[in-house]
């Protein structure tokens, strides 16, 4: 089996169409090069709009028939580097974490001053 390409989303920011440029596109995570497709599309002028750009969201408020995802898979060509995710393995969009940053007990004394009292004490 061979291992699936990765991209990342600088990779295909680059592919706009722009200047001859190839048409590629991510939804939910998996990266199409839909170059050979935008002219047999309806809307293809709208595809243009999100050459080079996840078009996850647009994709799916837009009123496409069920054989949609279908036709996409034949221009699937990679995925989006692990680091770059958005999407589980299931499809579902990750929620981010927050982190927070510690903030110490200002009635707390560090390592340090606790140390160095001791041996000046």
């Amino acid at each position: 089996m061979a291992a699936v390409q990765k991209y990342t989303r600088a990779d295909v920011a680059s592919r706009n169409g722009k200047g001859g440029a190839p048409v590629w596109m991510i939804y939910k995570d998996s990266v199409y090069d839909v170059t050979r497709y935008v002219p047999e599309h309806p809307a293809g002028d709208v595809m243009l709009e999100e050459a080079g750009a996840d078009c996850t969201q647009a994709f799916d408020e837009s009123d496409h028939s069920k054989d949609a995802l279908t036709i996409l898979q034949k221009y699937k060509i990679g995925e989006i580097v692990d680091e770059e995710k958005r999407y589980d393995a299931n499809g579902k969009k990750i929620k981010k974490k927050k982190v927070v940053a510690a903030v110490p007990d200002a009635s707390s004394r560090g390592c340090l001053s606790i140390i160095t009292c001791g041996l000046l004490g």
